[in-house]
């Protein structure tokens, strides 16, 4: 059975799982040293570490975006876009999966 929209949040499933995937096709492609770079732009700061890499990219796609009460964390898969039982997952373009030590 497809599941209905049941709130407002629900609603903005769409807007924030494009703008995330823009944001993915936007680092698609680039170096570990231009990754670096973006990432230092959007949070101030530079990772240490693979642990480092992962919180920080997170940061960097997340960076002023309004999720409207979309979780969004690493998955396996992708990026998880979560809310109470509803849950989708992106692909992440190879340079970022290579970037994360994925």
């Amino acid at each position: 059975m497809i599941a209905r929209p049941r709130d407002t949040t629900d609603l903005y499933l769409a807007p924030v799982a494009l703008e995330l995937d823009r944001r993915l096709q936007k680092l698609s492609g680039l170096s570990e040293r231009r990754l670096d770079v973006e990432v230092g732009i959007a949070t101030d700061q530079q990772p240490r570490d693979v642990g480092d890499r992962r919180a920080l990219m997170l940061a960097t796609l997340t960076h002023l975006l309004p999720a409207h009460g979309w979780v969004v964390s690493w998955h396996p898969r992708g990026l998880r876009l979560s809310h109470e039982r509803h849950q989708v997952v992106l692909g992440v373009p190879d340079s970022v999966r290579a970037y994360l030590g994925a």
